[in-house]
Order: structure tokens, then C-alpha cells, then sequence
């Protein structure tokens, strides 16, 4: 019988808080990759709507980014469940990002056209907030 370590001995949330971490580094790899699309001045924007949607796009996405991975690893703040601090932090990147295209698209810049030119961007966009959105009833299994 072995008792050491084992795949099935590791607890869900243990696991779905590595699958968190994961996607973090991944939404990290991104925003390194990208430093031009994430690191920008969004006071130089003349345009002031456009502008308040890039002041809140670069909140958002330090928030997604980064909140997601410390609430998967301390899942309860002053013995309240984290979990919708996690939701939200999650959410305001793709919320973000969807504000800005809505307004592109009403100028006719189109809508998410830069993922035919920049396809990883999905990942960060859409399919790790998705993922992270799934993965939450794992992480709070027990909140």
C-alpha cells in the first residue's frame, strides 16, 4: 500500500487553485508578450470615453490578472468566502475589453477584430476568464 502522495489524496480545491495559477502565469506570459497592448499611457488618449475605457481596462487587467490567483489560494477573507471577490475579478478584464470594442464597433473599428490578428489574445479575453468562471466551484468547493 502506498502511502505516500498521491493524485487522488490531493484535495480538489488544491488542485483547481493550481489550475488558477496556471492560467495566471499564462495571462502573465500574455501581458509580457503583449507590453505595448497592456503598458500604455491612457491619458495620452484625446478621446475622453475612450480614455476613461483604457483607465479602466489597465485596473482591470492588473485585477484579472493577478486577484484570481491569491483568492484561489486564500478562499476566505475576515471568515467570508472569497468566492465573489473571485467572480469579479475575473469578470472586469473581459468586461473591460468589451466596452472598449463595443465603442470601436459603434465607430466602426470594428468588433474583437484585433483576434484575427493576435489570436493568444483570446486567451486572456475569453477563454481564461471562461475557464476561471468554470473552475470556481472547485476552488470553493467547501465556501
Amino acid at each position: 500500500m502506498n502511502n505516500g502522495l498521491s493524485i487522488r489524496s490531493i484535495a480538489s480545491e488544491r488542485v483547481a487553485a493550481l489550475a488558477v495559477t496556471l492560467s495566471a502565469i499564462a495571462f502573465w506570459l500574455v501581458i509580457l508578450t503583449f507590453p505595448n497592448f497592456f503598458f500604455y499611457n491612457p491619458f495620452e488618449t484625446v478621446d475622453v470615453v475612450f480614455r476613461i475605457e483604457q483607465i479602466f481596462s489597465t485596473f482591470a487587467w492588473i485585477t484579472s490578472a493577478s486577484l484570481p490567483l491569491l483568492f484561489a489560494w486564500v478562499r476566505r477573507v475576515n471568515g467570508i468566502s472569497a468566492k465573489p471577490l473571485f467572480m469579479v475579478a475575473v469578470a472586469l478584464w473581459p468586461f473591460s475589453i468589451f466596452l472598449i470594442q463595443v465603442t470601436s464597433a459603434v465607430r466602426g473599428l470594428g468588433f474583437y477584430s484585433y483576434l484575427g490578428n493576435f489570436p493568444i489574445l483570446a486567451l486572456t479575453d475569453i477563454i481564461a476568464p471562461i475557464f476561471l468562471i468554470l473552475i470556481s466551484k472547485a476552488v470553493f468547493h467547501r465556501e
